[in-house]
């Protein structure tokens, strides 16, 4: 049992206590919401005795998931039987017990939104329809029409423009081809789950019947599907739970609507609101800065995050010359922190816009610092990798004509796309899918011997691996695939980047034996799910390297020393965004989510010239870097403008000169960059690095980097390829501390 009252703040404890009714809690970043959501669950069952097949937990991420379970695990029995889950997957696993009742497999596929898109591209070229960015904005309006509950019927009432009449047009179409393949995408996962529960309510009385406590996570960032859902589920016992922060909604381009958390009273008009604002995260200057900033925007509740840490360091305020002046100032700072006993871990460098980490990652491969870059192309996400997975969903479900397709010649046999081509038109004529001829009937097709023939050796291939399945695990199955199709000798050359994609075969591997080590028991189709739905911070692990990342991919974490960059107009706001106040606001919380992920120290950095897409921007210092100074600094606003007044009256710009921020008519002294080398601390008796003669294809053992595999060797400097992402790093043996593993 648990002393509560020694553990939880006041405010805590009374969200721990309150547990009839509707309760909004307004907790502020770092305040202890995910204690407060564990505690609570365990005071249900401690001490009201509430059976965990009775409460439900919905997180936003994989990762919050697991550390909720984790910790419920560790404070009560019993806490195994509880359903944490994220909405997605709760989801999933409604419609996998009862999708057949709207006439779909209980095997369906999920497509993320590259498959998504491919589809969407296939339908505009059957209609013949070219744009610029067409297919985005089809795949745009197909969701934005599911998040609000509109079929195709419906969102023609709804959407209007010279296109709307296209894009009611792709959608059926698309709907149409989705359920000819039994799949959903993750809209569908929200939208055929309220369907469900409206169509049968008997499903929905199951659900809300057992479901007598109901706790949502980061409620800020539900969208229309998932209020309803909650709605309908909350409908027999009313036991809502809502923790969440209006001012860190940071998910409206992907349908989130902030008003689900600033309505919530009128929702529920019996709701308690209760507010933490006490931060255990940040120091006081953090928090001071972070407090500036957002109390600038307006739908908001409003509350001032305080801590009993003490002040702490300033908030350091950076302005350089150039971007490759703002990544040596950064990568400096956290070299000088290494050296003095800091872990890489301990820093994040955080971008609004993916474009701008390349000079951070040159900066830090220079100084020889480990790191990873989050936000951009997920791990899920590389083309070897989708390639072998989608050989798994067809294997789990046959339907999936959109697996097919990507993987019926690759690796390449000679299927070209008219073959491609003429079978997909005779199966669709016939309303087969494309594996149904696999199967039998390939032979007697309607179609030209050349093309069965084709046909034929993939046909080998599939019926080979589906017939695998029924004896091989996850993993094994896996292997198989990789090896008998062909992708260890497509990827079998000594350059970089097939060395690269074998290692990201590798990793696949470990991804797969670690899953089923974790969930005893679990099945191929259970890890591609785990896949599909898993998110940005869920690839964010605690090993030792300096996190690069957008502010989207950070959500929920922390670090010692955060360095948020590129805080110039149209950048940080990024000029996309900029359009309305609402945008601004959007934007607004970004930043103030970024900020609230400092510990210890934060810096804030811009630049007078950046390159971008092969181009010099000269950009205003960031309105946010402003409002943030106006609060901190004394008439900072007053000696802004002082300074711009005169420049205006006592310029001389009639000589025709042109004022370019990036041109430097005093050089300022430059630094000394200290060296980051990582020191080889072996025993006297190890023979000394030069000694070694480290030769391609040779296994070694990097004190920051890990395992890999020596690519190339030029004298003293060799080129090794890291596991788990790190990728290829050139060493010099002298001084790296390699040992050789094999």
């Amino acid at each position: 049992m648990q002393d509560y009252e020694k553990l939880l703040n006041e405010q805590q404890l009374k969200c721990v206590k309150t547990t009839e009714g509707a309760v909004l809690v307004i907790a502020g970043a770092g305040s202890g919401k995910t204690r407060v959501l564990t505690y609570r669950i365990a005071y249900l069952m401690q001490e009201l005795k509430v059976s965990p097949y009775n409460i439900l937990a919905i997180t936003f991420t994989n990762k919050a998931t697991k550390e909720m379970q984790e910790r419920l695990e560790k404070l009560t029995d019993g806490a195994s039987g509880l359903w944490v889950s994220t909405f997605h997957s709760f989801c999933a696993r409604v419609l996998r017990r009862d999708i057949d009742k709207l006439g779909y497999d209980k095997s369906f596929s999920i497509y993320d939104d590259t498959e998504s898109t491919r589809l969407v591209k296939r339908i505009l070229d059957s209609k013949h329809k070219e744009g610029k960015n067409l297919d985005r904005l089809c795949r745009y309006h197909i969701s934005e029409a599911k998040n609000k509950g509109l079929s195709p019927e419906k969102y023609a009432n709804f959407v209007s423009g010279a296109d709307a009449d296209l894009y009611v047009d792709v959608y059926a179409a698309y709907e149409e081809a989705m359920k000819a393949s039994n799949a959903l995408d993750y809209d569908d996962l929200l939208l055929k789950t309220a369907v469900l529960f409206s169509v049968y309510p008997d499903v929905l009385e199951y659900y809300a019947e057992r479901f007598r406590y109901i706790h949502i996570d980061e409620y800020q960032d539900t969208n229309k599907m998932q209020y309803t859902i909650v709605k309908m589920l909350s409908c027999v016992h009313g036991n809502v739970f809502a923790v969440g922060d209006e001012d860190q909604s940071i998910y409206a381009w992907r349908g989130a609507d902030i008003s689900n958390i600033t309505n919530f009273e009128k929702d529920y008009p019996n709701a308690q609101i209760i507010k933490l604002e006490r931060n255990y995260r940040s120091t006081g200057n953090i928090l001071k800065a972070s407090n500036a900033l957002i109390k600038n925007n307006s739908s908001r509740y409003g509350k001032t995050l305080w801590t009993e840490a003490g002040e702490g360091e300033s908030v350091e305020m950076k302005k350089l010359s150039t971007d490759g002046e703002e990544a040596d100032f950064v990568v400096r700072k956290i070299a000088e922190g290494i050296q003095s006993g800091a872990r890489p871990r301990d820093y994040a460098i955080l971008v609004r816009l993916t474009a701008l980490t390349g000079r951070f990652e040159e900066r830090l491969t220079s100084y020889a610092i480990p790191y990873k870059v989050f936000g951009g192309t997920k791990f899920f996400e590389r083309k070897e990798i989708k390639d072998v997975l989608a050989y798994c969903r067809l294997l789990v479900n046959p339907r999936d004509n959109e697996a097919f397709l990507r993987i019926v010649n690759v690796p390449k046999r000679g299927i070209g796309d008219t073959v491609v081509n003429q079978y997909a038109a005779y199966c669709e004529e016939r309303s087969l899918s494309l594996t149904d001829l696999l199967f039998g009937g390939l032979e007697s097709a309607d179609l030209a011997p050349a093309a069965i023939k084709k046909l034929r050796v993939f046909q080998d291939v599939y019926l080979d691996f589906f017939n695998k399945t029924k004896e091989l695990g996850a993993s094994e199955i896996v292997k198989y695939i990789m090896e008998k199709a062909g992708f260890y000798m497509l990827y079998s050359g000594t350059e970089d980047e097939d060395v690269n994609h074998r290692l990201n075969l590798d990793e696949l591997v470990n991804a797969i034996v670690n899953y089923e080590k974790e969930n005893f028991g679990s099945t191929l189709g259970e890890f591609l799910q785990s896949v599909t739905l898993s998110t940005d911070s869920d690839e964010i692990q605690d090993d030792d390297y300096v996190s690069i990342a957008t502010v989207h991919a950070v959500k929920g974490l922390e670090f010692d020393t955060v360095f948020v960059v590129g805080l110039e107009e149209n950048v940080f706001p990024a000029n996309i965004y900029t359009k309305s106040d609402f945008e601004i606001e959007e934007e607004r919380r970004v930043m103030y989510v970024a900020m609230t992920r400092a510990q210890r120290k934060l810096y804030l950095t811009n630049c007078w010239d950046r390159v971008r897409f092969g181009k010099h921007e000269s950009n205003r210092e960031s309105r946010f870097l402003t409002e943030i100074k106006n609060a901190l600094i004394p008439d900072y606003e007053k000696r802004r403008q002082a300074a711009a007044t005169a420049a205006k009256n006592y310029g001389l710009g009639g000589f025709g000169a042109t004022y370019r921020p990036n041109q430097t008519y005093f050089q300022p002294k430059q630094e000394e960059t200290p060296k980051y080398t990582p020191q080889y601390t072996g025993n006297a008796s190890e023979p000394k690095k030069e000694d070694l003669k480290l030769r391609i294809g040779q296994k070694v053992f990097h004190k920051k980097f890990g395992k890999g595999t020596v690519v190339q060797v030029e004298g003293s400097n060799v080129k090794v390829a890291f596991e788990n992402g790190v990728g290829i790093k050139t060493l010099n043996v002298n001084f790296a501390p390699l040992e050789v593993l094999n």
